[in-house]
């Protein structure tokens, strides 16, 4: 079976001897909750994961989840201009702790993070999915992680997501608040345009066009949804030229006119 579930956290039941994809376009937390599987990746060798522990893999990886038995086990997808990753960046690549033979390294799960996991099916079983609140939990599971494991194993588990591209990362999502196209971005890190785009593609698995739009439209949407701000003041913020141009950008981004966009996140939170 393939995953066709835009949440990033998901909640996977698998029967003894089912599979489970999950493609090579993000960061992959797998926690297995109960029961036993084996992952089988694009780069790395088949392991085997038992019950209450946990694997990363890196975006570039396509992974292959099967069950030994029946298992609960809840996948954690992630870009990495993340919030989780900025959360994690100051643990380090380098490491003296032992490594699993295939570079995979688990770790086990702990206590808070089961009952961080109960909260999310608790969102879940309300109906309770927006993208916003996935988010928010997210950025939680990264101070979980942070606070609740020691900094040699936060190195091992996360090694195969390059420091440098972090780093690269961290300094993508800081600038990018205060230009307004990729040229800007680029020459602010000091990169040619054809280099940087070359490596903003490697890193985000994606063009840096595409996600300055994203990271647009999910701050017009914030600002829409989550204050009392004017649309007028809101399309100002945001540097569109005209209402009518703010308009034209929602309903081509974000499928629907300012204005409906906030009567209808307003209904829903009286419902």
């Amino acid at each position: 079976m393939k995953t066709e579930n835009d949440n990033p956290i998901e909640f996977l039941q698998l029967n003894d001897g089912q599979s489970w994809d999950l493609e090579s376009e993000e960061n992959k937390i797998i926690l297995v909750m109960e029961g036993e599987i084996k992952i089988r990746s694009s780069n790395h060798s088949e392991i085997g994961i038992t019950a209450s522990n946990m694997a990363f893999y890196p975006f570039q990886e396509q992974i292959v989840l099967k069950a030994v038995k029946k298992s609960e086990v809840v996948s954690m997808r992630f870009t990495n201009e993340s919030v989780l990753c900025s959360i994690l960046s100051s643990a380090a690549t380098n490491s003296t702790m032992k490594l699993h033979e295939d570079n995979i390294q688990l770790i086990p799960i702990k206590n808070v993070i089961y009952n961080y996991i109960d909260s999310i099916r608790r969102y879940m079983d309300k109906d309770i999915c927006d993208s916003y609140l996935q988010e928010l939990k997210l950025k939680e599971f990264g101070y979980i992680l942070k606070h609740f494991y020691s900094e040699e194993q936060l190195q091992c588990f996360f090694q195969l997501l390059p420091g440098n591209d972090l780093r690269f990362s961290e300094e993508v999502c800081s600038l990018s608040l205060s230009v307004r196209s990729v040229r800007q971005l680029a020459e602010r890190m000091n990169y040619s345009y054809s280099g940087f785009n070359k490596r903003f593609r490697r890193v985000f698995n994606m063009s840096a066009y595409s996600w300055m739009r994203n990271q647009r439209a999910k701050q017009v949407y914030q600002d829409i949804c989550q204050t009392s701000k004017s649309l007028k003041e809101i399309s100002t913020n945001h540097k569109f030229a005209t209402l009518s141009h703010f308009n034209e950008f929602c309903h081509k981004n974000l499928g629907n006119s300012p204005s409906e966009i906030r009567r209808k996140n307003r209904t829903k939170q009286y419902i």
